[in-house]
């Protein structure tokens, strides 16, 4: 048992720095190449908290546990709506959002649908993962658009960006950045297969379901980023800041992580997930659109349900196994 819990810590160290140095890489090499700050800021946005999430659901269904990858990207959906948003706005409650679904929750509601649709049958199968990868890249490339039609947008968004496209002297020169890029993808690549091996190891020792674990311990390991990212933004008396990266969060788990794990050999979709977590996903995700459309927005009682709903999903999952 402790050997698949060493495991499961080492990998996610592994994940963790191995992202943040192949991100910062492609950052230096984005700029060495003369690339716009927005493109080297969608870089980041794109990839900073969502790489782990990536790679452990892919390595997940190469390695034959599929069930992992699809607990990991519905259990990281539910985490980021109900304890994320609800931990954080219990620090500090969030205003609502005008332009909040037309431009960020009509995609991400469309995308559940679909991704519940393309499940039905109990397996997402490559070519509708291939679907769902080219979704993510036209939102991308529909967002990089908008914000450069939007001159301010893009200001502020160079501005939000700035500190963290801080490139490390070593990594201006060409070759080191390049290098910095492939270690890091290497330490992503084995922290994922160790990340998984342990989890698998956990459910097995527990006798409980792959999939379970997925939903729980491994869903939320890759959503602590989010989790700590919105709760220093909320003590800094930003709070609002953790909408954005939910919703961002949340598409990309979707799209690109459940894009490319279905493309390398099908997702796997257990009966028990499609009608108990993939309709608690969709049902978090229009409670947080009303939320957010409606003038008061995230309030702490609110927050308070958020966070008590999801330590009963929790707790009534685990019941189940």
């Amino acid at each position: 048992m402790l050997t698949f819990v060493l495991m499961m810590a080492a990998g996610f160290a592994l994940l963790y720095f191995g992202g943040e140095t192949m991100v910062r890489g492609a950052v230096a090499l984005g700029r060495w190449l003369d690339l716009s700050p927005l493109v080297v800021g969608i870089i980041i946005i794109g990839l900073a908290t969502s790489l782990p999430e990536m790679v452990v659901s892919v390595q997940a269904v190469l390695l034959g546990k599929p069930e992992i990858a699809t607990g990991n990207i519905l259990g990281s959906n539910i985490a980021n709506i109900l304890l994320v948003l609800g931990l954080t706005a219990l620090i500090l409650p969030m205003h609502h959002q005008p332009r909040a679904f037309a431009r960020d929750a009509a995609p991400l509601l469309l995308s559940v649908i679909v991704f519940i649709t393309f499940a039905v049958d109990g397996l997402v199968e490559p070519a509708q993962g291939l679907i769902l990868f080219l979704a993510l890249l036209g939102l991308m490339t529909w967002e990089f658009r908008r914000a450069r039609r939007e001159t301010r947008l893009a200001r502020e968004l160079e501005e939000e960006l700035e500190e963290e496209m801080q490139v490390h002297p070593l990594l201006e020169k060409p070759p080191l950045a390049m290098l910095a890029t492939i270690i890091g993808l290497a330490m992503l690549v084995w922290g994922g297969d160790y990340f998984v091996r342990g989890a698998s190891g956990i459910a097995e020792y527990f006798g409980v379901s792959h999939g379970l674990i997925g939903l729980t311990l491994v869903a939320l390991g890759t959503s602590s980023p989010e989790l700590a990212s919105s709760i220093i933004a909320a003590r800094h008396g930003h709070s609002d800041v953790a909408y954005g990266n939910v919703v961002g969060s949340n598409l990309f788990n979707i799209l690109g992580v459940g894009g490319a794990a279905a493309l390398v050999g099908g997702l796997t979709v257990p009966s028990v997930m499609l009608k108990v977590d993939a309709m608690v996903m969709l049902a978090a995700t229009v409670v947080m659109i009303a939320v957010f459309a409606w003038r008061k927005g995230l309030t702490r009682p609110l927050a308070a349900l958020f966070t008590l709903s999801y330590l009963a999903y929790i707790s009534y999952r685990a019941g189940m196994a």
